[in-house]
């Protein structure tokens, strides 16, 4: 499905740039040349209904593996190159390819079959799986049908409002849901340029000065590194039509960032692995009076339970893991484990369900107190956890990144004293200046944070 569309746009304008990745291009019709002979190699070996886990450190590769699973009908399972060992065991165990391709070699050794083979496509049949973040322990792996995959992409083209006449920075990692679902294979769709790679600051600004991207998205952690880089002082981003931006550690003062540098509209997302992305979303103007807001997108229906956690209902949301139980309801609804509140009619999220920290017997959410801890002069990473103070109770700990001499807690507490409540001001303040762990998609890991640093700590006072 997803490809046909494709292969409509090499018809129409085959000569145009379809994809750019670092030193390699390819036109719509050497793209889908390109995807016809790896799925006529993979035809050879594969069998109707197996799976391929696969890995590549050229980000375009995993667009041409894609859309040769899709040719052929069979599961593309997508991860991150050069992972640990045991991350990999951990995958491959959770998924149970039938192939697995981490680099040429592995696909010069795939067995041949044959077998005359026909090869046939069902909109039931499982057409990816992808893997959570694991920001808090082993990844899971998550289902999406053929139909799940078109509607992903339809709904993003829509809201979106994605034509021929963009130039699309899609930086996200394309072994994610976002990476491949929220702008690649959507941007091809509709024979648009997609700039597909790894986000480097001083390459973005290369990127963006010779190629004027229309839509791309962003992260806090993105904007971070790019004030760091000399060229960014005067560098404008009013090339952009709408960049989005995807991440839970939002903050007015990052998307009034974007703005000063130029951009007319900014789009915030939200939608995890379980559901495509977006879910949730909120175009904000420069004159936007609730910025954080979330808006249901179409394809979805949703509830609040008495905790305020967002279920949500859909035809792009995953019916099953495969190394675990899906937690849905009896209605078809599925928990994202995020906590929202409502706010002037729409939602605005506040935290992971499992990341609240209980303070005496105040639920604290770590991602608000972050929030207001980033806005301060001095800052350049920051994550909230807790350490044990005996009979089971708890303290808040900011572990911040900064080699600014000003941050220790009595410049902290001053700067965020009026935006907090009392129980939510950390009761220790961590300074290091060594980055903070993060995964591949770039979230912090707050159980490592809190062995390595805040465990430490206390090994350290005994």
């Amino acid at each position: 499905m997803i490809y046909e569309a494709i292969k409509n746009q090499a018809r129409v304008s085959g000569g145009k740039t379809a994809i750019v990745c670092r030193d390699k291009t390819y036109t719509y019709t050497e793209l889908v040349e390109s995807v016809d002979n790896l799925a006529a190699v993979l035809s050879t070996a594969v069998l109707p209904g197996e799976s391929i886990l696969f890995a590549s450190e050229k980000e375009y590769h995993y667009i041409r593996m894609v859309l040769a699973c899709d040719v052929l009908g069979i599961t593309f399972v997508p991860t991150f190159a050069n992972l640990p060992e045991d991350v990999l065991s951990d995958i491959i165990y959770a998924s149970q390819p039938n192939h697995v391709i981490l680099s040429e070699d592995d696909a010069n050794f795939l067995r041949p079959h044959n077998q005359g083979l026909i090869y046939s496509k069902d909109a039931s049949d499982i057409y990816t799986v992808l893997f959570t973040s694991g920001t808090n322990g082993t990844p899971s792996a998550v289902t999406h049908s053929t139909s799940a995959c078109m509607l992903g992409c339809l709904n993003s083209i829509s809201i979106h409002d994605l034509t021929d006449n963009d130039v699309i920075l899609s930086q996200l990692p394309p072994s994610t849901i976002a990476g491949l679902y929220l702008y690649a294979l959507p941007g091809l769709m509709v024979g648009a340029t997609v700039i597909i790679e790894q986000f480097e600051a001083r390459r973005y600004i290369e990127l963006c000065n010779k190629w004027k991207p229309t839509i791309g998205t962003t992260v806090p952690a993105m904007i971070l590194a790019l004030q760091k880089v000399r060229k960014w002082k005067n560098y404008s981003m009013s090339h952009y039509r709408q960049l989005s931006i995807g991440s839970t550690v939002i903050t007015d003062e990052i998307i009034d960032i974007l703005f000063d540098k130029g951009v007319p509209l900014v789009r915030h997302l939200y939608g995890c692995t379980e559901t495509h992305v977006p879910a949730l979303t909120h175009l904000i103007q420069p004159d936007t009076k609730y910025k954080l807001q979330l808006s249901v997108s179409e394809f979805y229906e949703h509830k609040l339970d008495r905790f305020g956690v967002l279920w949500l209902k859909g035809p792009t949301v995953t019916k099953r893991y495969l190394n675990s139980d899906t937690d849905a309801d009896a209605e078809g609804y599925w928990c994202t484990g995020d906590v929202f509140e409502r706010q002037h009619n729409e939602l605005v999220f506040k935290t992971r369900m499992k990341d609240l920290i209980k303070i005496n017997s105040f639920n604290v959410s770590p991602v608000a107190v972050e929030n207001a801890i980033l806005a301060c002069d001095g800052v350049d990473e920051v994550c909230v956890t807790y350490s044990e103070r005996g009979l089971g109770e708890k303290e808040l700990v900011a572990v911040i990144r900064s080699t600014d001499k000003r941050i220790n807690k009595k410049y902290i507490t001053e700067q965020i004293k009026t935006k907090l409540m009392h129980y939510e001001l950390p009761k220790d303040i961590i300074v290091v200046t060594e980055n903070l762990p993060r995964n591949e998609m770039g979230k912090i890991k707050r159980h490592i944070v809190k062995k390595t640093f805040c465990d430490k700590e206390k090994m350290n006072e005994v």
